[in-house]
């Protein structure tokens, strides 16, 4: 085959790269600690180039966490909307949700350690981490409630926020624990919705 006729391997659009840029180094130097300088020459682009992209340094951060969570990303497609079964849709979202999040760490522990020391773009930003995931887990609660899923006096936000939050202090867990854990991560999201569904159904 002729050279030419090889496709040629393109290079990310460059606000991709700088996305991907900025993320690296927000994790690897924090979120006071990351300059545009050093986000632009780990993307191999000029500074201009990143301000003409996203004005500040605040709403590319910004940025990268709509790229990671935002509702174009896995995010959106998690949990069901009431295609499969309660139990189904819960062990999804359970295994999207860590997936989601133990491929963002670095970068959520770095939010979560510096949230008191920043300003509100910050916390909105952090927020945005867990907020299209929850707003899809209320929903398919609702509507398990309105199914009778779920028993009537159940409130969807708190339910949520009590599943999801175990799902995280797990992949926290495992993370910083030294050895082998003592259950699979599988494991233990299946053990986490059946805990969850006793209380959901009353």
């Amino acid at each position: 085959m002729h050279p030419r006729a090889k496709a040629v391997r393109r290079r990310p659009p460059t606000r991709q790269l700088i996305l991907s840029a900025a993320s690296r180094v927000f994790a690897r130097d924090g979120l006071e600690g990351a300059t545009t300088r050093a986000i632009s020459r780990e993307a191999g682009v000029n500074e201009v180039t990143l301000f003409r992209h996203f004005g500040t340094k605040e709403r590319l951060l910004e940025a990268v966490v709509g790229s990671a969570f935002g509702p174009g990303g896995e995010a959106a497609a998690a949990p069901g909307r009431g295609g499969r079964n309660l139990r189904a849709d819960l062990v999804l979202f359970a295994r999207r949700y860590e997936a989601l999040l133990v491929a963002n760490l670095p970068l959520i522990r770095t939010m979560i350690g510096e949230i008191h020391r920043h300003a509100l773009c910050q916390r909105q930003a952090l927020k945005g981490i867990f907020w299209p995931m929850r707003a899809a887990l209320v929903e398919r609660l609702r509507l398990a409630r309105r199914t009778g899923e779920a028993r009537p006096g159940l409130h969807p936000a708190v339910a949520a926020d009590i599943f999801a939050g175990a799902i995280f202090a797990s992949v926290l867990r495992r993370s910083s624990s030294p050895g082998q854990p003592e259950y699979s991560a599988a494991h233990y999201g299946e053990a986490c919705v059946d805990i969850f569904l006793g209380g959901v159904r009353g």
